[in-house]
């Protein structure tokens, strides 16, 4: 079973912002890195639980 990423943890990153659904990372001054999570958000909440692998699908959504 996949374990669902409520919150990633990139401690070499600097941390821009915390989302919704994603964590933004300063790669450097030209490059960032998003990070789609499983975390669930309603009505503007993030609820405490999340979908294993919704990040992943979100990113492929992206990709496309």
């Amino acid at each position: 079973m996949i374990e669902a990423l409520f919150e990633s943890d990139c401690p070499e990153l600097k941390l821009v912002a915390r989302g919704k659904v994603r964590d933004l990372y300063e790669i450097d001054e030209h490059s960032l890195l998003f990070v789609a999570t499983d975390r669930i958000s309603a009505y503007d909440v993030i609820m405490n639980s999340a979908v294993a692998g919704k990040g992943k699908i979100l990113t492929q959504i992206s990709v496309f």
